[in-house]
């Protein structure tokens, strides 16, 4: 089957700045906003195994702040956060003293999955792969283009050269 091809772009994929989620302080933030700058997506949990994670992810959000925003996406979808969107806020700038955005609490896979998650589940939607959340600390880098570039297991550290190779890369 040939697909026409509408605006240069096929018709049923969806931007990833059209997209929008609410933050942690209710407020409706929109993807467009970070046109231009790489974007480093990631589900978190505060209960997780791997939540000290989260140092590694601040640094990282310090040390490319020019062109990396960093967003984390509490969830429970795996079974590990218990807290609410101002329990998880507090927990993270109080332990980790974290200055990243942070998402409202949401699924990240399964029914009433957030509209990003679906996106970046969905090759359809986002043009690249189906890149599905499978566990706490999932990351996934989309590029100054809104492109999904990366998808990157919940073991691998936001320090690790595979992160930062992709990052630097897709300067």
């Amino acid at each position: 089957m040939i697909y026409s091809l509408v605006n240069g772009i096929l018709p049923w994929l969806i931007s990833f700045y059209s997209l929008s989620f609410q933050n942690s302080e209710g407020s409706n933030i929109n993807m467009s906003s970070y046109q231009g700058k790489k974007v480093l997506l990631v589900n978190i949990a505060t209960g997780s195994d791997k939540v000290s994670q989260l140092a590694g992810l601040k640094q990282l959000q310090q040390q490319y702040a020019d062109s990396l925003v960093v967003i984390v996406f509490p969830s429970n979808s795996f079974g590990h956060e218990t807290r609410t969107d101002a329990e998880i806020r507090q927990f993270c700038q109080s332990t980790y003293n974290t200055n990243f955005i942070i998402a409202s609490k949401s699924n990240v896979t399964g029914t009433g999955v957030n509209p990003v998650f679906a996106w970046l589940a969905d090759k359809l939607k986002n043009g690249e792969m189906n890149a599905v959340a499978g566990g706490d600390f999932q990351k996934f880098l989309i590029d100054k283009d809104g492109m999904l570039v990366g998808v990157f297991a919940p073991k691998v550290v936001p320090l690790d050269s595979e992160i930062i190779d992709a990052i630097t890369t897709t300067l």
